[in-house]
């Protein structure tokens, strides 16, 4: 409806991956709404950049470096934000790698990884959180996992990639079932393809003038499997992250939402 505008003041969210790409463009768009930010990443000089970026718009934010699958990093980075706003109402579950290797290349140490931080990392953050959550007694808790259209269709050189996405969509349906008496919500955002610098590092592989022609918008072997005709921007996936993360969502649990331009449905 034209004039709604969704309010996020007083809350305070905690994203991970936040240095770039989705990750940024949510952290952007909680703060815009009024909201409050942890924003995380192993790379504590490029996030500390976003949170220089939230401060400058006048929103608060706390970098926090922490790799989400270590448990007691995890821990450290939800006691941090836990110590300086005194309450945590939103989780978004961001962070990801993505290793684009044939299956019958693909390393143990690759699938390790990718399921490391894509899955087990969600899993912890989510259970930190979610106790947090259940002894601040606010009510309305939000957790919103960044999974992958790659989840539900598969996609070839990216195996270990989509089992962890599809793990994180069964997740957060187990999320939903078992947090819901504590008043807490569970939703996953499922990406296609977007304008972010993972993409485009993998499409180019390490090769200079592939990464030039992608820099310049060729990426059709995408945009040809998009009825939309074009990949996502960051900000539109962080639209929908903002407003599962708001009052006007409090009823919807359990829930897979894809932001793809319809590339699911070919």
């Amino acid at each position: 409806m034209p004039g709604i505008k969704i309010d996020l003041n007083e809350k305070v969210a905690i994203v991970t991956g936040a240095r770039r790409g989705i990750g940024r463009a949510i952290a952007l768009a909680i703060t815009a709404a009024g909201g409050q930010v942890v924003v995380n990443d192993l790379d504590l000089e490029e996030v500390e950049k976003v949170a220089e970026e939230i401060k400058r718009k006048g929103g608060e934010s706390l970098a926090y470096q922490a790799d989400v699958s270590v448990k007691e990093q995890v821990q450290g980075m939800v006691e941090a934000a836990w110590k300086k706003f005194g309450h945590i109402d939103i989780l978004i579950n961001n962070a990801s790698i993505l290793r684009a290797t044939p299956f019958l290349d693909t390393t143990e140490e690759d699938w390790d990884a990718t399921l490391s931080t894509n899955l087990k990392g969600t899993f912890l953050c989510a259970q930190s959180v979610a106790r947090k959550m259940i002894t601040q007694r606010r009510g309305n808790g939000k957790i919103i996992n960044v999974a992958s259209n790659a989840g539900k269709v598969p996609r070839t050189n990216n195996a270990a990639y989509c089992a962890a996405k599809a793990g994180v969509i069964l997740l957060t349906r187990v999320l939903a079932l078992e947090l819901a008496r504590y008043g807490i919500t569970a939703n996953a955002l499922c990406p296609g393809a977007t304008e972010t610098e993972m993409l485009v590092k993998v499409q180019a592989k390490d090769d200079p003038q592939v990464l030039e022609g992608i820099i310049r918008g060729n990426l059709e072997n995408f945009r040809a499997g998009i009825p939309l005709g074009r990949l996502a921007k960051p900000e539109e996936q962080a639209s929908m992250v903002v407003y599962l993360a708001s009052e006007m969502a409090n009823h919807i649990t359990g829930q897979t939402f894809f932001v793809d331009g319809g590339q699911t449905m070919v």
